[in-house]
């Protein structure tokens, strides 16, 4: 049997994808995962109950793990998880970076940090450290977390930017082609997850005091934000070489009701 995972890119999606009714659903699987990362900073930083010390912020995103967002954290985590982990990309190295960040996920919502912050009734996360309270310590959260945003911050960098055809990034009639700006989107975001984490490891080494500013919550926002428009990106959201997929939905729909 003649293996189907030929190729990476954009253009690889075009050839395998043609004629297929899926597509759309795996265009709708890709914009979640990637709408999962750009929103969960804003939906755990919108009035949470609680005191934080940070202008209203946790000091990180890992914090919401014990205020009444938590459940919600660990929810979204999961789901992404699930999300990349189901993910079938067109060669096995892609699929092997997006079960293992897919993993790392869920290793990140089962590890909580270690926190002085209040436990909130409203958690799951309790004193007895959450799903997998034996291995709950900064150490294991911050690899699990680290893992995962090399793996995508890789993916945006290494296997979004390929195409099976040579030469269709670059410009056309002095033009850069839709191709060619997508690649601009995810080097931008690949290269912001690797900033982020560079000088959030930077951070933690010499530990300078920034006042009450949320150092970590804002560098880790940048990097989920950055990786989440990268795979909106990838699905199509933006830049698509044909028409859009809300408006083929919408002209679907009116064809239905004719």
């Amino acid at each position: 049997m003649t293996n189907p995972i030929i190729e990476c890119g954009d253009n690889a999606d075009g050839k395998k994808e043609e004629k297929n009714e899926l597509v759309f659903s795996y265009l709708t699987l890709r914009n979640l995962i990637g709408f999962s990362g750009i929103f969960l900073p804003l939906i755990l930083a919108i009035a949470p109950k609680g005191t934080a010390k940070y202008y209203g912020f946790e000091a990180s995103i890992s914090d919401y793990f014990y205020t009444d967002r938590g459940d919600i954290l660990v929810v979204v985590l999961c789901i992404q998880g699930a999300f990349l982990i189901t993910y079938t990309g067109y060669c096995w190295k892609e699929q092997l970076l997006t079960l293992i960040a897919g993993i790392c996920s869920i290793g990140v919502a089962f590890v909580p940090t270690e926190t002085e912050q209040l436990q909130y009734e409203l958690s799951v996360h309790t004193t007895n450290g959450g799903v997998l309270g034996f291995m709950i310590g900064t150490a294991w959260h911050i690899a699990f977390a680290a893992i995962f945003l090399i793996c995508l911050a890789m993916m945006s960098l290494v296997f979004f930017t390929k195409s099976s055809e040579k030469g269709d990034h670059k410009l056309r009639d002095g033009k850069l082609s839709k191709k060619g700006k997508r690649n601009i989107v995810y080097k931008v975001c690949g290269w912001t997850i690797i900033a982020s984490l560079v000088i959030l490891g930077l951070y933690f080494t010499f530990d300078p005091d920034l006042g009450k500013f949320p150092v970590v919550f804002a560098l880790e926002s940048l990097a989920v934000i950055a990786f989440g428009i990268s795979w909106i990106t990838k699905g199509e959201t933006l830049w698509p070489d044909d028409t859009h997929y809300i408006i083929k939905g919408i002209e679907k729909v009116k064809t239905m009701l004719k």
